[in-house]
């Protein structure tokens, strides 16, 4: 049996989000393929990391790393890592996100995946992790959609050889419809990709969605002081409300919901329209890409540049009850699509050709 670890590092960095629960399902369902896992985060800030799995391993879980203390901690995690590594002595490594520190001191072969490319197509800031070097080293790379893979040829210059789409999966247990609590909801960062303030703005010009319904916007970061003058400015800072938590709390969101919107301007994947999917939410997300690639068929397309167009599809789709049946029924089948141990068998065919 062969022993692959998880490099924790995107446990550090991510309260929640889909790239620790990509990362956190492979650890959990791989092994139906006679493969040992492990993840190995000595310090984490993630909610759900280390709830269930034994082979989930860590030191110390903080709420959030202090800003003067965000270098120190990664070093330490990867110290800790390194000596675990002796220690376990894996087979393969299997980065979670842009670790370049480890590169230095191993030396058996790597998997990467590559969730989005991100800030290379829309030209935003890198951040201190530098992907060209464990992108060039990687033995193989998984992507999780098509899109992405064609962005790592062109950004990275990568032979397609080398790269695998694997699509994520979704849960796939189907909940019993909870009563709408008049809820609009959206999931995750609002930083300026997400496209967060367009959403707004259409949400604040119409009389009949402010009248009549609340948005929740779940995520890890609470308002800034910009967003809260935008709040004020269209007079809705009583609709607008902010939440965190664990996967259980915004599973509770998804139920009670009566639509997910997404009006993202760039994404690597689609996990959480899915996940709304999965819940017998009605979805409306942008035209981009990724998304007529995970998604058509099961969801209201719109415009991210165009607030009428945000504005009256939420109009439409929330007035219309035959709209929203048709929607959750397409939505559950596309779930269907994407299912875990599909991920799984794919990943672990990948493992096994890099250590043939």
């Amino acid at each position: 049996m062969k022993n692959v670890i998880f490099e924790g590092s995107i446990f550090l960095h991510q309260r929640v989000g889909g790239i620790s629960k990509y990362i956190k399902y492979l650890n959990k369902g791989i092994k139906k393929h006679s493969i040992r896992t492990k993840i190995f985060c000595p310090i984490t800030v993630n909610e759900n990391f280390g709830k269930i799995n034994s082979n989930e391993i860590f030191f110390i879980k903080l709420k959030k790393i202090p800003r003067f203390c965000t270098e120190l901690f990664y070093f330490i995690n990867n110290f800790f890592t390194l000596i675990y590594l002796k220690i376990y002595k894996p087979d393969l490594i299997h980065f979670s996100y842009y670790n370049n520190f480890l590169l230095k001191f191993i030396d058996i072969p790597y998997i990467l995946t590559v969730h989005d490319l991100i800030h290379e197509k829309l030209k935003l800031r890198q951040n201190k992790f530098d992907k060209s070097k464990l992108i060039e080293k990687a033995s193989h790379i998984i992507c999780v959609s098509n899109q992405t893979k064609q962005e790592l040829i062109k950004f990275y210059k990568v032979k397609k050889e080398k790269i695998s789409v694997v699509h994520s999966g979704v849960e796939q247990k189907i909940y019993k419809k909870d009563k709408k609590k008049k809820i609009i909801l959206f999931v995750g960062s609002r930083e300026r990709y997400k496209n967060f303030y367009n959403f707004i703005i259409a949400y604040g010009k119409s009389k009949y969605l402010t009248n009549n319904y609340k948005v929740i916007c779940f995520g890890e970061v609470a308002f800034k002081d910009k967003e809260l003058n935008l709040f004020k400015k269209l007079k809705i800072q009583k609709k607008i409300h902010f939440i965190s938590g664990d996967d259980e709390k915004l599973n509770n969101y998804y139920k009670t919901s009566n639509l997910f919107v997404t009006t993202s301007f760039h994404e690597g994947f689609g996990f959480t329209p899915l996940e709304a999917m999965r819940m017998s939410c009605p979805v409306i997300c942008s035209n981009i890409p990724v998304f007529k690639e995970i998604l058509k068929g099961a969801c209201e397309f719109v415009n991210p540049y165009d607030q009428k167009n945000i504005k009256l599809k939420m109009e439409i789709l929330l007035k219309s009850k035959k709209k929203q049946k048709v929607l959750i029924k397409k939505g559950l089948k596309k779930v269907k699509n994407f299912k875990w141990d599909n991920c799984y068998y794919k990943t672990s065919k990948i493992y096994e050709n890099v250590l043939k």
